[in-house]
């Protein structure tokens, strides 16, 4: 017999490896941002149950479903990013799990079980958070105050005249199957408490000043007591937008539509304050702007120094000019010649069209048109007129 025993333990152990290894191999394709709630997780035949799911958009024709069909009666919730399903009259063929689903994403599945007999045990729907106070309660078909038995994992724990039985301080210890008694009148189905750890305050970790538009931005959040409290939501105007395996999301190339107000939540833990995160316009536009001024003043300095030089080109000019007068007449009073230049200086359109129009001079005629003076001139006045 003990050899026989010892085999089929072994044989248990190996199973149990191989069942781990499968479940490696091939993970759960639950997301962890979406989940399911159901209302009970133990009915009497003919009650009717309600699934919410949450946390996702309502665009996406989410479903709740079994391993053989859809929920059909389905409409969305009255909050953001919930939809509502439900079955009026329940019957034992529709006991198993339930989960939503929808574009190839899935949430958690729930065990749902709808028993013909008159007992059932009412126990919390969502995963409780240690240290907290949970009841559990055996009710019968029939409302009445009936003395009642407690077991978890098939073993006894306790009993109540009540029907209800409180732990008041849940922990890890505790998570398991449980089902409940009452004596005469049956017993009711199992059904699993799942408890969380507690991981303590939350904080979202975001940028204090506003970021620049292009710029990584990560959110980290952050449970006060327990660092291995790593899985977040995180939350954009009030709306799920990712769920982060390690605490954090990061914004590859941040733009102004991401500008908002966020938050994070972590599951048994509680949701972060909320924090706005501001997005500057990118560095690009005022680098642009600073070129803008450089061409201009470039293009101001340019168009003095081109002034400068016309004033400098006509003032050699009007020097050549004096010269010239000097060098033919050195007594001329200078003030009569600055008045001639000028004079010339309006004349010089006309005197050019006249030029231009007037039949070409013989070379007497030329030498007539000039001064006496320019005629009689030579190299030594020209020395000493300098």
């Amino acid at each position: 017999m003990e050899v026989r025993a010892f085999r089929i333990r072994l044989l248990m152990n190996v199973v149990l490896l191989l069942v781990a290894h499968v479940q490696e191999s091939y993970p759960q394709t639950a997301d962890a941002a979406f989940r399911i709630i159901p209302s009970r997780l133990q009915l009497f035949e003919y009650e009717s149950v309600h699934f919410t799911c949450e946390g996702f958009d309502v665009s996406a024709a989410w479903k709740v479903r079994t391993e053989t069909e859809f929920v059909s009666k389905c409409s969305n919730g009255t909050e953001k990013s919930t939809v509502s399903c439900s079955i009026d009259f329940v019957l034992t063929s529709d006991s198993g799990e339930y989960w939503c689903e929808a574009g190839g994403k899935k949430s958690n599945a729930v065990n749902i079980s709808v028993t013909a007999g008159s007992v059932i045990l009412e126990s919390p729907v969502l995963p409780v958070v240690e240290g907290d106070a949970v009841t559990l309660s055996c009710r019968h078909k029939t409302p009445s105050n009936l003395s009642a038995v407690f077991f978890k994992d098939g073993l006894f724990i306790g009993s109540s005249s009540a029907g209800n039985m409180t732990i008041h301080r849940v922990d890890k210890s505790d998570e398991g199957l449980y089902k409940c008694d009452i004596s005469g009148a049956g017993e009711s189905p199992e059904s699993r408490l799942a408890v969380r750890r507690k991981c303590g305050d939350v904080i979202l970790e975001s940028p204090a000043l506003p970021v620049t538009e292009g710029e990584a931005v990560t959110l980290r959040c952050r449970a006060k007591e327990t660092p291995a409290c790593l899985k977040a939501d995180f939350f954009k105007n009030g709306v799920l937008i990712r769920s982060g395996s390690a605490g954090e999301m990061t914004i590859r190339s941040v733009s102004t539509s991401d500008e908002g107000v966020y938050e994070c939540r972590i599951s048994g833990a509680g949701v972060s304050p909320q924090s706005w995160l501001a997005v500057r316009a990118s560095d690009k536009e005022i680098h642009f702007s600073r070129h803008y001024y450089i061409l201009l003043w470039v293009a101001v300095t340019v168009v003095l120094f081109l002034q400068l030089l016309v004033i400098g080109l006509l003032f050699w000019k009007k020097q050549l000019v004096l010269l010239e007068a000097n060098m033919c007449d050195p007594n001329m009073d200078l003030y009569t010649v600055d008045r001639k230049d000028a004079a010339d200086a309006d004349n010089l359109s006309f005197g050019l069209e006249k030029k231009h129009d007037s039949k070409p001079q013989t070379e007497g005629e030329r030498d007539k048109s000039l001064p006496s003076s320019y005629s009689t001139f030579n190299m030594d006045g020209a020395l000493q007129a300098l």
